[in-house]
């Protein structure tokens, strides 16, 4: 389903569903691309440039080969000097092993090139660019460099004047020299592009390849929500090395080809207050891995999941390891019984790890053979995998004070606190003027029925400060919920406001609605918005189970900025001292504070644990990074 989802979302730029009074309900191609730094700040800065020039000093030795298979986020600086492109697992269709690097129009930091063009005229957009690699070496050693390309693929097609491109560099003349390029197209498989390196002015220490891509703006006047993060490429395993020949394409590996989805049949968080009384209903029949054999030959792969609880260090395995032969330049998928003994007393949140693997032959390349997936319960609700591959919104005549709503359900009667909202970001920012108000419904017949909250604040669209990043709007007061609701918007204006819109995800049940004709209709949208509601929780703990004196809770957890403890009343207002431990008992940080709020944005990702001693007491808590 996925793929005819996509190829009725790709065939155009802009997928508008028409409704009455001219109005439409509107999915676009990516406007801002997660970036990993602040909406604003550019990458490229002279810190930024003395990092990658300080790990440089030695050329790479060959062979080279990144499959983008082992991180997510910005190229890895081992391999690659620059910093533009996108390594994802989402974008991609039918890729050879999970993971891709995608270029588009979009800098890395979100922003449109400033030499950016409307159609036709096109300009020259990402980058991505080798090391400095030791290529002294003769012709006869028959030197290529190999990789599989895709146009479009989740994303938006490059039209025939758009072109994905390579060049070589000559250290001597410190000179580029395009020796490669394929101008924009339909959505087709993967194809292998060999490039053979042969000429005396490249085969010298310092040699450097690079993909570039010129792209062009859509030519949309009559709306300025419509220019886009658009004509998509996705480049995959790529490998430079000797003793090569043009029909050497021919890839011996067996390859993990997808991400492991969340444990939730369709959910992919929910509130750990929650699962108890919902994991039986909710919980996934089984764990899907999914993998290829790229080889010409029967390859026999050995298939296992491990499940680990990250905050108490705990492994549990489902079942043993099984076997099977896979046939050559075959697709397999795997389903592990999904069951784990969980202990609904621990904490307010928890985090399981899921890794699934295969094992192969000594040959094979190692680092696809794996696949991780972090699950998380802490105070929210999602329907996305995290990332946005598109934008989401109302557009036109009638769509003023028209209203979108998603559905959600609460297994024991509480409280809501707010919204987490990813936006995307626009060329110009003109959504950042779009304001819109937080409003939550009833259920009556599987739609938003009566209208039981409407916030007392205005809101605009925030861009996130990191890559897929959300915002968190609050409710002016709590909102009690029980059983099934309905969140979402009011918008004031016709423009779209541009919600990610994550296209990998897909409940099995309509749970996104809209309407500004006065009648509820249910999304054609190919995906699901990027829209989280998240309980309130008092920092007094009122509401839920006594706790132990010297125990502490701590706002948001998992974290990735501020933070706020939540401490016993008889602490409230004195000194604390704060000590931060990473998990091989190193102290990482602390210091003093009396509001009870702390930075913690300097952590990396991971998980830590926080003493805070005050009053004659010390108060301990698990704190976990995730970025």
């Amino acid at each position: 389903m996925r793929i005819i989802y996509h190829i009725f979302f790709g065939c155009c730029a802009i997928l508008a569903f028409p409704a009455a009074l001219g109005g439409q309900e509107v999915i676009t191609p990516l406007f801002g691309k997660p970036a990993g730094a602040k909406a604003g700040m550019h990458l490229f800065g002279p810190d930024r440039e003395r990092e990658l020039k300080s790990t440089a000093s030695a050329p790479l030795e060959l062979p080279f080969l990144d499959d983008f298979s082992e991180y997510t986020g910005l190229p890895d600086t081992s391999r690659w000097s620059d910093a533009h492109v996108f390594i994802n697992r989402n974008y991609a269709i039918g890729p050879v092993s999970v993971g891709v690097a995608t270029l588009d129009v979009l800098d890395g930091d979100g922003s449109i090139y400033p030499d950016a063009e409307i159609d036709p005229a096109t300009f020259v957009a990402d980058h991505l660019t080798s090391r400095p690699l030791e290529l002294d070496h003769p012709a006869s050693d028959s030197i290529y460099l190999s990789f599989l390309y895709q146009p479009e693929g989740l994303g938006d097609r490059p039209e025939a004047q758009d072109s994905l491109m390579v060049d070589f560099f000559d250290p001597i003349a410190e000179e580029w020299v395009n020796v490669w390029r394929v101008p924009g197209d339909t959505l087709h498989p993967f194809r292998h592009a060999m490039i053979p390196v042969t000429g005396e002015r490249f085969l010298k220490e310092g040699f450097r390849f690079r993909f570039r891509n010129r792209g062009s703006l859509p030519r949309n006047q009559d709306y300025p929500d419509k220019r886009a993060s658009v004509d998509h490429w996705n480049v995959d395993y790529v490998k430079l090395d000797r003793n090569r020949s043009f029909s050497d394409t021919v890839l011996r590996d067996v390859a993990v080809t997808a991400p492991i989805s969340s444990i939730l049949e369709d959910l992919t968080a929910l509130p750990w207050d929650h699962f108890e009384a919902a994991h039986n209903t909710v919980m996934d029949k089984s764990v899907i891995l999914r993998y290829r054999n790229n080889d010409t030959i029967t390859r026999n792969v050995t298939r296992t999941l491990v499940i680990k609880d990250l905050l108490f260090n705990e492994t549990f395995t489902p079942g043993i390891p099984t076997a099977q032969d896979i046939p050559p330049g075959t697709d397999t998928s795997v389903l592990f019984g999904n069951f784990y003994p969980f202990d609904f007393e621990r904490g307010d949140s928890a985090i399981f790890r899921i890794q699934a693997s295969i094992r192969t032959d000594e040959f094979d390349h190692k680092v696809n053979d794996t696949v991780i997936h972090d699950q998380l319960f802490s105070d929210y609700y999602a329907y996305d995998d995290g990332t946005a591959e598109a934008g989401y919104g109302l557009r036109g005549q009638g769509t003023r004070n028209g209203t979108v709503a998603m559905r959600y359900q609460a297994f024991e009667p509480d409280l809501l606190g707010g919204v987490d909202i990813c936006f995307n970001q626009l060329y110009d920012s003109v959504n950042l003027d779009y304001y819109f108000k937080l409003m939550v419904w009833s259920e009556s017949g599987g739609k938003p029925g009566q209208l039981v909250w409407e916030d007392a604040n205005d809101h605009t669209p925030v861009y996130p400060d990191r890559l897929n990043g959300f915002t968190r709007y609050r409710f002016s007061e709590p909102v009690p919920v029980s059983g099934k609701f309905f969140v979402g918007w009011m918008q004031y204006n016709e423009f779209m406001l541009n919600v990610g819109l994550d296209l990998n995800s897909r409940p099995s049940a309509a749970v996104m609605y809209y309407n500004f004709s006065g009648t509820w209709q249910e999304s054609l949208a190919p995906g699901v918005m990027m829209f989280r509601p998240f309980l309130y929780r008092e920092l007094s703990n009122a509401g839920h189970p006594s706790r132990p004196a010297n125990a502490m809770r701590i706002y948001p957890n998992p974290a990735s900025g501020m933070i706020r403890l939540g401490l016993p009343e008889d602490a409230a207002g004195i000194e604390i001292r704060l000590e931060i431990y990473d998990m091989t008992g190193r102290m990482v940080g602390g210091g003093v504070t009396r509001s009870g709020d702390w930075d913690v944005s300097d952590l990396a990702e991971g998980i830590y644990i926080m003493k805070a001693a005050g009053g004659g007491t010390e108060y301990t808590a698990r704190l976990m990074i995730n970025r």
